[in-house]
């Protein structure tokens, strides 16, 4: 699901609990400036149009507990990865043969676990 402006206002409104890291989700480039934390909140409100919905608290609180915390990369496009030159380069071609599988049915448990108990039948 795509986080926007419009679902962070409608968690502030609601005091939802995750409100705090979608706000730093969003606004992480704004939380982490060094500027006041009401003046950041007084940013944030102008771009989402609320004024005081954001507070200097909320903005102390994004401060403290997500600065070090990586940001989701949901929102952003995935890139391709590219493959390293030391794995092979003709994974497709590879043949069926070379490949053993095992049924799981086949495989009878009694004769890979067979366990003996200090009480069970001696002979």
């Amino acid at each position: 699901m795509l986080i926007d402006e419009k679902l962070l206002i409608e968690l502030f409104e609601q005091k939802d609990r995750k409100r705090r890291e979608v706000l730093f989700e969003l606004f992480h480039d704004h939380l982490l400036a060094r500027l006041t934390r009401a003046r950041i909140a007084d940013l944030i409100n102008a771009k989402l149009a609320r004024p005081g919905l954001v507070t200097a608290e909320d903005v102390r609180y994004c401060r403290f507990y997500f600065k070090g915390k990586k940001i989701a990369s949901s929102h952003r496009p995935v890139e391709k990865s590219k493959p390293k030159p030391d794995q092979l380069q003709n994974v497709g071609n590879s043949q069926p043969s070379a490949f053993k599988v095992t049924d799981p049915d086949q495989i009878k448990l009694e004769d890979k676990f067979n366990f003996k108990s200090k009480h069970s039948n001696k002979q």
